[in-house]
C-alpha cells in the first residue's frame, strides 16, 4: 500500500518511513466505498442490505460517541508497534544502508570481479577475440535485464545504477571491439554507440528519470572521443545532430533542465575536441554548417519553443543562449581562420537575427520579457561586432552605450539574471578601458605621451564614465524601472574609480611629456582637488559615503606628501604641493563647520 503521508510504499500496517497507521486509512476507504453503495440504493428507492445497515449503525455509534472528544488511545499491542520519531529517520538510514547500499556496493564488487576474470583470461588468451566482444555485449544486456528486475523489486537507486553500468559496458565493448580488437569498423561501432543510447533514453523515458537519461548522454557523447582514428565528418556531426535534437526533445518534453544544459556542454565539449584533434580545412563547410544549427537549437529554438507552448514565467535556456552564442561566434572565427571581414558577417548576422525575432514578439501577444532578454542577446552579438570591427578605444565606446541598453532591457523586464549580465559587462567595460589605456607601460618611449591617440583615448574614457553613470542615473530616477539601490550604489562607484583613473591617467601622460620634474605633486594636487570635489558632491546632495570617501582620500593625499613629495620632488613643487594640499584640507574642515546642521 502506498503511504498517503509520505508516499512510501509498505505492505506492513504501519509505514517504514513515517509510521503511519496504513490499516486506518484502507478501512476508511471501504466505508467510503459502502456509503457510496448505500447512497447509490437510497437515489434507486430500494433499502441497503442488513450487512450494510449494521455497518453504518456501528459507524454512526463510534462516531457519536467520540463526537467534540480526542480519539481513545491505541491499544497496547499497538503502542508497542509504533515507531518513535526520535528513532524514524535511523530506522530509514539502517534500513537504505541495509537494502540498497550493501546490496549495490555487493553487485558493484562482483562486476568488479568479473572484469577482473575477463581480462585475465583474455590475457591469457583463453578466450578468443570475437568470443570476448560477445561476451561484453551479452554482460552490458544481462545488466539492463537485472536493472528492470530491480527496478520491480522497488529498489530505487539501485536500478538505475545496474542500468548504467550496463550502458557502460555497451559502450565499452563497442569501442574495444573497433578500436582493441579491429572486428567492428569504425561506423558500425558508432551505430551501436547510437543504438546504446537509445535504449538508455527509452528506459530513461518509460522510467521517468533524469539521472539515467544524462548518464545515457553522457556515455553517448564521450564514447566517441575514445576512439584513436577519426571519423567521416559528415557521419560525425550527423551523430551529433541526433544527439542534440534528441536531448532538446527530451528536455522540453520532459521539463528536465540539467539534461537541456549538461546535453549543450557536451555537445560543445565533443566539437571542440573532435576539431582539435582530427579537423582539416576540407572538412570546413560541413563544420561550418553543423556550428550555425548549434546556434539555431539553443540560441533560437529556447524563445520559440517558450512562445509556442505559452510557457511564459520560465526562462528556460535563455541564459544559456547567450553563452551558445558567444561559442558560436568563436568557433565560427577559429573555422574561418580568424580572418575580420567574414567573422563580423557571422556577428552581426546573430545580431540581426535575435533583434528580428524580438521585434516579432514584441508586436505579438508575448510578455515584453521574451522581446527584452533577445534584445539583450543582440546587444551581447553587436559588443563581439563592435570587438571586431573597430580598434581598441573604439570598441570602448561601442560597449559602453550598449550598456545603457542592457540596463535598459534588465530594467523593463525586472529580471534577476539581466541584471547580472549587465553589472558583469559593466566590469568588463571597466577593465577593457584600463587595460587599453594602461598599454602605454609596455609599449615604446613615445606611447605614454599625451598627444599619441588622445582622440581615441578621451572618448573611450569619457564613454566609460557616462556609461556607468547613465546606469546609475536611470536607477535613481526610475525613469526605466524601479529603483535597485545595490545595482546603483555597485555602478555608482565603478563609474567614481573609472573617473579618477582616467584623471590620474591622463595627468600622467600629460607631465610624463611635459613637465616630468612635477609628476609626483600635481598627482598629489589632483587627488585632493577630486577629494574636495567629492566633499562638495556628498554635502550637496547628502550622501555620506561621498563624505567618508572625500575623508579616506584626503587622509590617503597627506601620507604621500608626507612621505614621497618631501623626499622626491625638488624645492619649489615641494612647497606648492604642501601649500595646495594644506588649503584644501582647511577649506574641507570650513565646509564641516559651515554645514554642520544640514549635515
Amino acid at each position: 500500500m502506498v503511504c498517503p503521508k509520505c508516499n512510501a510504499v509498505s505492505w506492513e500496517r504501519f509505514c517504514r518511513q513515517c509510521g503511519l497507521d496504513l490499516q486506518v486509512y484502507s478501512e476508511l476507504a471501504a466505508l467510503k466505498s459502502e456509503l457510496e453503495s448505500v447512497r447509490q440504493l437510497v437515489l434507486a428507492g430500494s433499502q441497503p442490505p442488513p450487512e450494510i445497515e449494521g455497518a453504518l449503525s456501528e459507524a454512526k455509534e463510534s462516531g457519536g460517541s467520540h463526537l467534540g472528544k480526542t480519539p481513545p488511545p491505541l491499544p497496547p499491542e499497538v503502542e508497542k508497534t509504533k515507531p518513535k520519531e526520535g528513532s524514524a529517520w535511523s530506522d530509514s538510514a539502517e534500513l537504505a544502508v541495509g537494502q540498497s547500499w550493501l546490496l549495490g556496493i555487493g553487485v558493484l564488487i562482483l562486476i568488479i570481479g568479473i572484469g577482473f576474470f575477463l581480462k585475465y583470461a583474455f590475457d591469457q588468451q583463453w578466450i578468443g577475440p570475437a568470443v570476448r566482444i560477445s561476451i561484453g555485449f551479452i554482460g552490458g544486456l544481462a545488466l539492463l535485464s537485472g536493472g528492470s528486475v530491480f527496478r520491480r523489486q522497488h529498489l530505487p537507486g539501485l536500478d538505475i545504477g545496474l542500468e548504467a553500468v550496463g550502458l557502460g559496458t555497451l559502450y565499452l565493448t563497442s569501442y574495444a571491439g573497433c578500436q582493441v580488437e579491429r572486428l567492428l569498423p569504425g561506423n558500425l561501432a558508432l551505430a551501436l554507440i547510437l543504438l546504446t543510447t537509445a535504449i538508455g533514453v527509452c528506459l530513461a523515458v518509460v522510467w521517468v528519470s533524469q539521472a539515467l537519461a544524462t548518464l545515457t548522454f553522457l556515455g553517448g557523447y564521450l564514447a566517441p572521443l575514445l576512439f584513436a582514428s577519426p571519423f567521416d565528418p559528415s557521419l560525425f556531426l550527423g551523430y551529433l545532430f541526433i544527439l542534440t535534437a534528441g536531448g532538446q526533445i527530451l528536455a522540453y518534453a520532459k521539463d528536465w533542465r540539467r539534461l537541456y544544459a549538461g546535453a549543450a556542454a557536451l555537445t560543445w565539449l565533443s566539437v571542440v575536441v573532435w576539431s582539435q584533434r582530427y579537423y582539416r580545412r576540407e572538412w570546413f563547410l560541413e563544420t561550418f554548417v553543423f556550428i550555425q544549427v548549434l546556434f539555431f537549437a539553443y540560441s533560437v529554438m529556447p524563445f520559440l519553443r517558450s512562445a509556442l507552448r505559452k510557457e511564459w514565467s520560465l526562462r528556460r535556456g535563455f541564459l544559456l543562449a547567450v553563452v551558445n552564442g558567444l561559442f558560436c561566434c568563436w568557433f565560427s572565427e577559429f573555422l574561418l581562420n580568424y580572418q575580420k571581414w567574414p567573422g563580423v558577417l557571422v556577428s552581426l548576422s546573430y545580431a540581426i537575427v535575435t533583434l528580428g525575432l524580438a521585434l516579432i514578439f514584441w508586436h505579438g501577444r508575448t510578455p515584453a520579457l521574451f522581446s527584452l532578454w533577445l534584445i539583450a542577446q543582440a546587444a551581447v552579438f553587436l559588443l563581439v561586432f563592435w570587438e571586431q570591427l573597430f580598434a581598441n578605444s573604439w570598441v570602448t565606446v561601442f560597449w559602453s552605450s550598449e550598456l545603457v541598453v542592457l540596463y535598459w532591457a534588465a530594467a523593463k523586464s525586472n529580471d534577476r539574471v539581466l541584471f547580472f549580465v549587465t553589472f558583469v559587462i559593466g566590469l568588463i567595460v571597466l577593465v577593457q578601458y584600463f587595460a587599453n589605456a594602461l598599454s602605454f607601460v609596455f609599449g615604446p618611449a613615445n606611447a605614454g605621451w599625451f598627444t599619441q591617440g588622445a582622440v581615441g583615448r578621451w572618448s573611450a574614457g569619457l564613454s566609460t564614465v557616462l556609461g556607468l553613470l547613465s546606469v546609475v542615473w536611470l536607477d535613481r530616477t526610475g525613469r526605466v524601472g524601479e529603483p535597485h539601490p545595490q545595482l546603483s550604489r555597485a555602478f555608482e562607484f565603478l563609474g567614481l574609480a573609472s573617473l579618477f583613473g582616467l584623471a590620474n591617467l591622463e595627468l600622467e601622460r600629460f607631465t610624463n611629456q611635459f613637465m616630468p620634474r612635477v609628476e609626483l605633486a600635481a598627482s598629489s594636487v589632483l587627488w585632493a582637488g577630486f577629494a574636495g570635489g567629492l566633499l562638495l558632491v556628498g554635502v550637496w546632495i547628502r550622501r555620506k559615503a561621498y563624505r567618508v570617501s572625500a575623508i579616506g582620500l584626503l587622509f590617503l593625499t597627506v601620507i604621500k606628501v608626507l612621505a614621497l613629495d618631501t623626499a622626491e620632488v625638488s624645492t619649489p613643487y615641494r612647497i606648492l604641493s604642501c601649500l595646495v594640499v594644506g588649503a584644501i584640507l582647511l577649506a574641507v574642515s570650513f565646509f564641516y563647520y559651515r554645514f554642520s546642521e544640514r549635515l
